[in-house]
């Protein structure tokens, strides 16, 4: 089975320059003046032993200003890994209006509204994508900000996916990330305004079953960067893009509903090594604000009438259930209260502000104003039919594949 790692790798504005309202938020953007993590994970995926897949990095900008610079420099750094057995290549914005003047050309371009490299489901969506028109039968989501340890990696992925798990054939597989420490549970935060907030405890809980027996389980957590999926499952289920971040575990919700389970390899793990986060902690909150209210607002508008299996919000326990109870809104109610007294404490006006005005955007916005459910499912509908356009037509897997071979 042919593999494609593919890469998204983000990169912002140089270091100094202002912030542009505009711009798409992600976590942390490589400025365009430093060099970021992109060698170091290219470098560690040298070390892997079976030869038998290829490599895209997806360059994605938080600008379209920024976009052509963006792309010349990921370009740069992609090129010093050519002829090191196994092609790679660049795509990035170009190539994003390259697949909508091909589908504009054939009369499809109703299906434009699917492609896109802006905002996280969408990108990961366009991984799907790549690793369709590239030729792949496993399309493996890795970040710029992981290494892999294990030359056995790809082995261990083709070796997981001829196996059947509970008779059925493993066609959603979920690795883990080792953290710095070199264990897999996360650092319980430190300070005292998250003391009412269980993200960090209940992952925590929900990841103890990487050390557990047997090798093989359900899993209700996956993580973005260390995932494979397999053709049957590319072509056929989508990143949904209403969700702003958060797409890989709503990606494994997506999969559910049509009857597919995330099966976790505990032996399949990639280092995480992730430059420090620069989003304030009001911030931080507001994100998962609305991410959590979105996913639990998905879950509840389930309908047999859109097709797929029903799927119970116990299938997700303890993590992310704990952020999709009810009382989801006090836990922010509280958590927002305690930041706020720590922003009064020093004196942060802004912040305090902006702490209280999480308390409202629960309550009044973050509930999407759309059938979150049937919004998806209409969407997976054009992505079947993009895909089945992408397997007839192979034109833009021609230029695909060149560019990994050239």
């Amino acid at each position: 089975m042919k593999a494609t790692i593919v890469i998204p790798s983000y990169w912002g504005r140089p270091t100094g320059e202002a912030f542009n309202p505009g711009d798409i938020v992600y976590d942390h953007p490589t400025p365009l003046d430093e060099d970021g993590t992109l060698s170091r994970a290219l470098e560690s995926i040298s070390t892997i032993e079976d030869k038998n897949f290829d490599v895209v990095v997806l360059a994605c900008a938080t600008s379209p200003d920024i976009a052509g610079q963006v792309e010349e420099k990921v370009e740069r750094i992609v090129s010093e890994f050519k002829r090191k057995g196994y092609g790679i290549a660049c795509l990035s914005h170009s190539f994003e209006k390259s697949i909508k003047q091909k589908l504009t050309e054939s009369g499809n371009e109703d299906f434009e509204n699917v492609i896109s490299l802006c905002g996280y489901s969408n990108i990961r969506n366009m991984c799907l994508i790549v690793a369709e028109l590239a030729g792949s039968d496993i399309a493996v989501l890795f970040d710029d900000d992981e290494v892999y340890e294990d030359p056995n990696y790809l082995q261990k992925v083709r070796n997981d996916m001829s196996l059947d798990f509970e008779e059925k054939p493993i066609r959603a597989l979920a690795g883990y990330y080792r953290q710095k420490d070199g264990g897999y549970l996360l650092s319980p935060p430190d300070d005292w305004w998250w003391a009412e907030y269980p993200m960090v405890r209940t992952m925590n809980e929900a990841f103890r079953i990487i050390g557990e027996k047997p090798r093989f389980k359900k899993t209700p957590f996956v993580f973005g960067g260390n995932m494979c999926i397999h053709r049957g499952v590319f072509r056929n289920v989508s990143f949904d893009p209403n969700v702003r971040r958060g797409e890989d575990i709503d990606y494994l919700f997506n999969c559910k509903c049509f009857g597919i389970d995330f099966i976790l390899d505990n032996e399949l793990a990639a280092t995480h090594l992730p430059p420090e986060k620069k989003a304030l902690p009001w911030q931080h909150l507001r994100e998962n604000i609305y991410r959590f209210i979105f996913a639990r607002a998905k879950l509840r508008a389930q309908d047999e009438a859109y097709g797929g299996r029903i799927v119970p919000l116990e299938e997700l326990e303890p993590y992310p259930e704990s952020c999709m109870r009810d009382d989801f809104e006090e836990i922010v109610f509280k958590t927002a209260v305690l930041m706020g007294m720590h922003y009064l404490q020093i004196g942060d006006e802004l912040g305090f502000t902006e702490s209280m005005r999480n308390i409202y955007l629960a309550r009044y916005d973050a509930p999407p104003k759309l059938n979150p459910f049937a919004s998806y499912m209409g969407f997976n509908k054009q992505w079947v039919r993009l895909m089945d356009f992408f397997q007839k037509d192979r034109t833009l897997a021609d230029i695909v594949v060149s560019k990994i071979e050239g």
